[in-house]
């Protein structure tokens, strides 16, 4: 006769759940082994693109300091030095200017109202310093006329408006585009 024995013990309920949660959490940890794994490549490619970005950059900056210093070898040389001074001296008259046509009609621009347009500008330079302006001027109305003649006076930087020549064009019967010369100092503000 043959007798079996069975000396294990029966499986405890902590054992059951602990083994039916292995294969999840093997599952899970694989997964999130995986996720690493690819994010540390990606991040790996990202610092090498990085690396090579700066590296290019550095040789690109150090191809600029040899061209730097060349150029001021060059600046060096007795006929460039020359020219150097010559620049200088431009540079400093540039500077020095106090006013420029285009800037002065900007500033009349902003006076205007919509309905005058500036036909002509002219600029004397007197023998105090200042600047007289010739204005002529069509307006749709005499009141738009007088609208700029008032923006003019009130201006800070226009002083003695004077109105040389003023005339009115008839169209039909009624009152048409009016037409005014008149001339100011110009006393730039500084800015």
């Amino acid at each position: 006769m043959k007798v079996t024995l069975n000396l294990s013990t029966s499986a405890h309920t902590r054992e059951r759940v602990a083994l039916a949660w292995a294969v999840p959490a093997v599952v899970i940890g694989l997964a999130g082994l995986f996720y690493l794994g690819v994010s540390t490549l990606r991040a790996a490619r990202d610092y090498r693109d990085v690396h090579r970005s700066v590296a290019e950059l550095e040789e690109r900056l150090a191809r600029m300091k040899e061209h730097e210093v060349a150029l001021k070898r060059d600046l060096e040389r007795p006929q460039y030095r020359e020219l150097l001074r010559n620049v200088q001296f431009v540079n400093q008259l540039i500077e020095k200017k106090q006013l420029t046509l285009t800037d002065l009609a900007a500033r009349v621009a902003k006076l205007l109202p919509g309905k005058v347009r500036l036909n002509g500008l002219t600029l004397a330079q007197q023998q105090d310093g200042s600047y007289l302006v010739r204005f002529t001027l069509t307006g749709q109305s005499e009141e738009a006329v007088e609208n700029f003649v008032g923006n003019l006076e009130d201006s800070s930087e226009f002083k003695d408006v004077t109105i040389a020549n003023q005339g009115f064009e008839q169209e039909g019967g009624a009152a048409g585009p009016v037409n005014i010369a008149c001339t100011a100092r110009y006393v730039p503000e500084e800015h």
